[in-house]
């Protein structure tokens, strides 16, 4: 009878937990595996660098969010990730996603033969982003408010600390 028991509670308190887990409202960045991007051509004179990001329970507010990505991108520096030959100048672009019903937290890209589904085709639920280069290391944020269904509602763009842009 024990065993009966024990056998429907602990698949049950595992589930309970997990459930806890995706639930618990508790903010936190993670890359979003397979999706680095590091990219030039050899005649070209700039290598771009790209990394998505994962946002469970971002903030709503706009400024709160630029200090979160701010403080995410000083703790998890990319510049020494890849090094340029000389001569040529690094671009670098951090994209922060919500998570969604078409972007969960697990999702991974596809190229599959009939379908594919690639980081890009994910705008809908991309909510801030930081961009900067060798040339001009002023890094400017990008921060939206966008409505379940991707829709933006507010934008705000800062230079460094500065608030340059509010767009509704």
């Amino acid at each position: 009878m024990i065993l009966i028991i024990s056998a429907f509670l602990i698949p049950l308190s595992l589930t309970a937990c997990a459930k806890n887990e995706k639930s618990s409202g508790e903010t936190k960045i993670f890359e979003i595996d397979n999706t680095r991007e590091a990219f030039g051509k050899s005649d070209e004179i700039t290598v771009t660098v790209r990394r998505h990001y994962m946002i469970l329970h971002p903030p709503k507010d706009l400024a709160q969010l630029k200090e979160l990505v701010e403080k995410y991108d000083e703790d998890h520096p990319v510049e020494g990730e890849v090094q340029a030959k000389e001569g040529k100048k690094r671009v670098f672009y951090l994209q922060f996603y919500r998570e969604s019903e078409d972007l969960p937290r697990d999702w991974q890209p596809d190229e599959g033969y009939l379908s594919t589904d690639r980081i890009e085709h994910h705008k809908n639920d991309l909510i801030a982003s930081i961009k900067w280069s060798d040339a001009d290391p002023q890094k400017q944020f990008y921060c939206m408010d966008k409505s379940k269904e991707g829709k933006l509602i507010k934008e705000v763009h800062f230079i460094g600390d500065q608030l340059v842009e509010v767009r509704n």
